[in-house]
């Protein structure tokens, strides 16, 4: 008997949250937590838009409690009407706001990319929208976006994860929309993970510890190393600007010693052009013709052996001159 009673209580209050989803959907509805008391039962209504589920001068409060007490039995009814604390973290929530928008033609890639990037920026550990009906083309498929962690079977599952479910009424047909947020992670998890940053901390502290005793056993620096450095600077410097000094000197020693070569080669192209002028200017042919006798072709080539002899022992002297001059 006690377990039927259990059961009737429970049909009963899945049949309220029924009839209320009905009533305050354009609320966006979320759930209702019952409390039940010896004088009245309580009942806490979760709404995204409080002002539309109050109505005006609480006309709907009045005509819901009434419909409470005589369809479904309910013994001295009180709505507390409240706003959702954080709208993200709520699935019904979030998958009334997925048809709504799907319903004006909305991508559902687009939405679902969007709150799942605002459930997880929220707070949560994971998320998963699940969109299943003919969403583009003749057939039906299913649509799947996950992110995080998130559990689907087991305690975990019931107890860390949030469901929500809505329709979207298309032209095609009607969109299954659920919606799966892990809030919070279970406590097992949760103790591995401090223990993990435990062993982490201490790790680090023997790191450190490690260090820390590696720089006092090293020598300590001589408080003169820094004064030295400096010195050696200063004479490596000065080193340098005398090299730089000796440099520049060589440089102007080359330069002038090119300069007096190029003297003296000029020197020399020009005796050696005056000597062939004289020689053009002594050897010139006459151009008139005279009838010569042997005796007078004799004397004309001793004549010419003679210059000729003269004109090499000239050039021998010049080119002792230049080559003198060159060793210079």
């Amino acid at each position: 008997m006690i377990e039927r009673k259990f059961i009737e209580d429970h049909i009963k209050s899945l049949e309220i949250e029924e009839y209320l989803a009905k009533v305050l959907e354009k609320a966006d509805y979320s759930h209702t937590d019952i409390q039940i008391t010896p004088l009245s039962t309580r009942l806490v209504v979760h709404v995204g838009r409080p002002g539309i589920a109050i109505g005006r001068a609480g006309k709907n409060i009045e005509m819901i409690t009434s419909m409470l007490s005589e369809k479904f039995g309910v013994k001295n009814p009180q709505l507390d009407i409240q706003s959702i604390e954080s709208p993200d973290l709520d699935a019904t929530y979030v998958a009334h706001q997925i048809s709504s928008a799907i319903e004006r033609y909305v991508k559902p890639n687009r939405i679902t990319s969007i709150y799942l990037r605002n459930i997880m920026r929220a707070g949560a550990y994971g998320a998963e929208i699940q969109i299943s009906g003919k969403i583009s083309g003749g057939r039906g498929r299913t649509d799947k976006k996950q992110v995080g962690y998130i559990k689907k079977s087991g305690e975990f599952a019931v107890d860390n994860v949030d469901h929500g479910f809505s329709t979207a009424k298309m032209k095609p047909g009607v969109l299954g929309i659920k919606v799966m947020i892990m809030k919070a992670l279970p406590e097992c998890m949760l103790i591995e993970k401090k223990i993990k940053e435990y062993g982490l901390a201490e790790i680090k502290e023997v790191a450190d510890k490690k260090a820390a005793d590696k720089k006092a056993k090293e020598p300590k620096a001589d408080v003169n190393a820094d004064v030295k450095e400096t010195e050696k600077d200063d004479v490596v410097k000065e080193v340098k600007k005398d090299e730089k000094k000796e440099d520049k000197k060589d440089k102007k020693k080359a330069v002038v010693k090119k300069e007096k070569e190029t003297k003296t080669v000029a020197v020399a192209k020009s005796k050696k052009e005056i000597v062939r002028k004289e020689e053009k200017a002594t050897f010139v042919v006459p151009t008139v013709k005279k009838e010569t006798t042997k005796k007078e072709v004799k004397k004309e080539d001793v004549v010419d052996k003679k210059v000729a002899g003269k004109v090499e022992s000239i050039k021998k002297e010049d080119t002792k001159i230049v080559a003198k001059e060159e060793k210079k």
